[in-house]
This record gives C-alpha cells, sequence and structure tokens, in this order.
C-alpha cells in the first residue's frame, strides 16, 4: 500500500507541476520587437539645373529597413516640366519613383519609398531627371529617413 502512496503522490505532483507550467506558460509574456534605428537625412534647398542631378548617396545601413524620401519641386521658368525623382536600395535591387508634370512656377510634392533588407553595400541613392534644357528646379525641404525593423513582408496585392 505504501508503494500505490508514493506513486499517487508523485503522480499528484506531477500534476500540479504541469498545471503551474501551464499557468506560467499562459501568462508568458511574448517577444519583445527590438527598438527602431533610423537613419535621417536632409537638405533644404538643391538647384536642379541640369538633366540629372544626384541628390545624395547614404550608406551606414544594415538589415531590414522602411526608406522614405519627400521633397517638394519647384519650377523656376515658363515652360511645362516632366520630373521624375527615384530612390534606390543597393544599386537598384529595390526601386520607386515619382513622376510629376511641373507647370511653369508651380511646386509640386515628390514622395518615394521602399523597403530593403540590406545584405550587400547597405546604401541608398535618391535623383531626380528633368530634360535637357529645361528650367531649372528648385527642391525644397529633401527629407530622408530610413527606419530599422524587425522584419519586413513586401509582396504585391
Amino acid at each position: 500500500m505504501s508503494t500505490i502512496k508514493t506513486v499517487g503522490k508523485r503522480a499528484a505532483g506531477i500534476a500540479v507541476a504541469l498545471a503551474a507550467a501551464a499557468v506560467v506558460a499562459g501568462n508568458a509574456a511574448p517577444a519583445q520587437a527590438a527598438p527602431p534605428e533610423v537613419i535621417s537625412r536632409w537638405n533644404n534647398h538643391l538647384v536642379h539645373s541640369n538633366s540629372l542631378l544626384a541628390v545624395g548617396l547614404f550608406s551606414g545601413f544594415s538589415g531590414n529597413y522602411t526608406i522614405t524620401a519627400k521633397m517638394y519641386a519647384e519650377n523656376t521658368g515658363s515652360s511645362t516640366i516632366n520630373y521624375d525623382c527615384r530612390l534606390s536600395a543597393e544599386g537598384g535591387a529595390d526601386t520607386d519613383n515619382t513622376e510629376v508634370t511641373l507647370a511653369p512656377h508651380s511646386k509640386q510634392a515628390i514622395v518615394v519609398h521602399l523597403v530593403h533588407n540590406f545584405t550587400g553595400t547597405g546604401q541608398i541613392a535618391l535623383g531626380c531627371i528633368k530634360g535637357v534644357g529645361q528650367p531649372q528646379v528648385n527642391l525644397r525641404q529633401i527629407k530622408i529617413t530610413g527606419i530599422k525593423v524587425n522584419s519586413i513582408s513586401n509582396q504585391p496585392f
């Protein structure tokens, strides 16, 4: 009979331990996300006179990032301009561009955005183009911000 009591006590002890483990597991906090890291650059005024303007080449990216560049373009001339700005990660692995039509003496907001997992050069480039001989464009309030995130999912919808 003492063997039965000992086995019964052990089984009861195991049951209590399993129940306690289940309660603890049910109350366990989910894994916390790492805080984001932010890389940001700005320039309040660039003049675009030629057909191509390399706004900037920026490095220091490693891992998953969401990157946004915004600015406004101001046509200083008296003719309409087709204007195109492109944001590119790691030499074109991921890109986004925005095309706008700038009426004479007008302003237009431009925003480009991408997400990218940097495994190589860790560089982004921002540039704009316009036709040869077209009026000068003033780019103002240029802000480029990269936010490092835990993971990205970049799928068509």
